[in-house]
């Protein structure tokens, strides 16, 4: 036995694992992977190895090892103090992983052979992500590189995607293998000293160049190296073409893919969470592609895509449906699972252009239409003014924000059995000086694309602060405010801070504010929102849950949050005089919240018939056209003059005054009991 080999560790499966071959029954105790690091990463770069381009004779060892173990997957691995990177691999296109995920530690702490039949029934793997997600792996052989000063290096490593033996032959193959990696390693490193061709580098300037050229959450390329594969794949078409014409194959296709969902997972449960939803995602989209493609991580939830040497003129189009096709299958985090999409947009060169810059503008413009339309779509000279469309309206949008071009209307909420006003709910207002009022609908999609509806809604926070202060000032101390919130500005972690700076600004309580937040962006908010809504509380703030009984199945969120009104959709309130089962679904709706000691609140109220039968079931309070459309602050200060708005005699009298018909010309009648 030389010095370099040692005795096999055999990792049980567990009962049931298909027989294993016979090896000392000994699990060696995994050593602290801190003891001797330094001295084993001094070994690790007297090699020269890392991050240096592919090497046929490491490729063919691959190969061999493969072949050898029959496995579908190989790798020749090196692991630094951050991350394995594989020099070379067979059916595994990630260059490299974080040290976390990566099965070669295994073998690396134990500086010997390793073999796991079954890597869901091992303790330490059975949550890998390569394990519960893409490519699904189930078997593990790998055997330690020992470098000259007998430190463990790195791991050539055979993988399947199915439990399964491995022989006393494919044992000793793979030690061979490796021992023969070992030479062509000092073979390689002698011939660079030789013709001094090695430059030492720090390790600062190691991890620069690599960072540089890898994404760092999923080992990917990232722009810059993908940027260059692209426009080498470019060239090597355009050799093509000039030897075979412009109509032979070999074009390049480029995707850009974005993540649907994503934010919101990302914003709501935190950023471990979304890296756990981005490693797993580009597993997934690796798995679906060519060895010779390239996936890419750029930025955020966007991955870009090369496929080069098209085979077909549609084949871009079948590989976005793979990709898409890989999300269907729900992703684990935190013990719940979660579903994303992908919007996929494609450029093909030369038709959409013949340079990175370019493919990747028309891609990225492509992704925005199915954004729209959903799915993927494919480059259009049209989607160049619409993409243009868009960045104004944002631009425009965040000026709008910044110069305080925005309005704020507010549409009373009245006490069913008094006809008194006790609050008014905040509608945000866009008049754009070229275009006219920009629909509320609108303007917030474009504030969520854009990351400002934060802004957007402290902006809003701010001016129903300044009205509220004014109303008190005339006397109206008990009229409240009713805010809408995005579940992405709770999380944000700011909406504490801003409620109870403008109270302190404004000199006002914080019983002036309702806030509003739909119960399905309540209930996929994280861990720490229970803690901001008693924060909240703790002011004198209400939390109101708007559209209720239209979004999350599970009502546990009313023990877990700190509720006070429940409002029910309009939806419901729509068909209370129309004969349908909504009466039944308001009325437990009601019963449930009274008996948990909550307020009801019914919005979109537009009929006698539907107020009247709403009072009958005793909610407690509504708004809708009925009462009174939005309106501005001045037309609002006059009818809340003398402690109510006199539309709300409608409740008990029935009689419309002449204030409500100015407030509502634009409905063709008032309608009078």
């Amino acid at each position: 036995m030389s010095a370099n080999e040692t005795k096999a560790t055999l990792v049980r499966s567990g009962k049931g694992s298909a027989p294993a071959p016979k090896l000392p029954d000994v699990e060696t105790p995994a050593s602290d992977f801190s003891v001797l690091e330094e001295a084993r990463l001094d070994a690790l770069r007297n090699y020269w190895i890392l991050d240096t381009a592919a090497e046929p004779m490491f490729d063919e060892l691959t190969r061999l090892a493969a072949h050898i173990a029959e496995t579908p997957i190989a790798f020749l691995a090196f692991l630094d103090d951050q991350r394995q990177w594989n020099k070379s691999s067979i059916g595994w296109n990630i260059a490299e992983i974080r040290l976390e995920e990566s099965f070669a530690t295994h073998a690396i702490s134990r500086s010997d052979l390793v073999v796991i039949p079954d890597l869901r029934s091992h303790e330490q793997f059975a949550d890998n992500l390569y394990v519960v997600g893409a490519p699904n792996l189930r078997f593990y052989a790998g055997v330690p590189l020992i470098a000259e000063s007998g430190h463990p290096i790195g791991s050539l490593c055979v993988l399947d995607e199915k439990a399964r033996p491995f022989s006393e032959k494919q044992i000793t193959g793979l030690r061979m293998l490796a021992r023969q990696a070992m030479v062509l390693m000092e073979q390689r490193r002698d011939i660079l000293l030789l013709t001094g061709e090695v430059t030492v580098r720090s390790d600062a300037e190691q991890r620069a160049n690599r960072q540089a050229r890898r994404d760092v959450l999923t080992g990917l390329p990232n722009r810059t190296l993908f940027a260059e594969r692209v426009e080498d794949a470019l060239q090597k078409a355009r050799d093509i073409r000039a030897r075979k014409g412009e109509k032979a194959h070999g074009g390049v296709a480029m995707l850009f893919v974005d993540l649907d969902r994503f934010k919101r997972i990302n914003d709501t449960l935190g950023h471990a969470a979304g890296d756990v939803m981005l490693r797993e995602v580009a597993a997934r989209f690796t798995g679906a592609l060519r060895p010779e493609d390239t996936l890419a991580r750029i930025g955020g939830d966007e991955f870009t895509v090369l496929l080069p040497d098209l085979p077909t003129a549609n084949y871009a189009a079948i590989v976005s449906q793979m990709l898409q096709r890989t999300l269907v299958r729900p992703i684990s985090i935190q013990n719940q699972e979660f579903t994303v999409g992908a919007s996929i947009g494609i450029s093909v060169s030369p038709r959409d252009g013949d340079d990175a810059a370019t493919l990747l503008k028309h891609a990225d413009i492509a992704m925005y239409e199915a954004k729209a339309k959903g799915g993927y779509q494919s480059y259009d000279p049209q989607m160049n003014a619409d993409s243009y469309q868009r960045l104004i309206e944002e631009s425009e949008l965040r000026r709008a924000i910044e110069r305080d071009e925005l309005s704020l209307h507010y549409q009373p909420l009245i006490e069913m059995q008094t006809g008194r006003v006790v609050a008014v709910e905040a509608l945000c207002r866009w008049r754009h000086p070229e275009r006219g009022p920009v629909p509320p609908a609108h303007f917030i999609q474009v504030a969520e694309q854009a990351d400002l509806i934060v802004e957007l809604g402290e902006w809003v926070l701010r001016r129903a602060c300044m009205d509220a202060a004014a109303w008190r000032k005339d006397g109206h101390t008990d009229l409240r405010v009713s805010v809408n919130i995005s579940a992405r500005h709770i999380v944000h972690g700011t909406v504490l801070t801003t409620v109870n700076d403008l109270l302190a600004e404004f000199n006002l309580t914080g019983d002036v504010f309702d806030i509003e937040i739909t119960e399905t962006a309540l209930c996929t908010t994280g861990d720490t929102t229970p803690q901001t809504l008693q924060g909240l509380r703790s002011l004198g703030v209400r939390l109101s849950v708007d559209d209720f009984g239209t979004g999350y199945s599970s009502l546990a969120y009313l023990r877990r949050f700190p509720v006070d009104i429940l409002k029910i959709d309009r939806a419901f309130i729509a068909g209370l005089d129309k004969n349908t089962p909504d009466e039944a679904l308001v009325r437990a709706s009601i019963e449930m919240a009274h008996a948990l000691d909550l307020l009801v609140v019914a919005e979109g109220v537009e009929t006698a018939a539907q107020r009247d039968c709403l009072r009958a079931l005793g909610c407690d309070i509504a708004q809708g056209f009925l009462f009174s459309r939005p309106v501005s602050p001045e037309i609002l200060k006059p009818l809340i003059a003398g402690g109510g708005l006199r539309t709300a005699m409608l409740l008990t009298s029935g009689a419309a005054s002449d204030d409500i018909a100015r407030l509502n010309r634009a409905r063709s009648t008032v309608k009078r009991k």
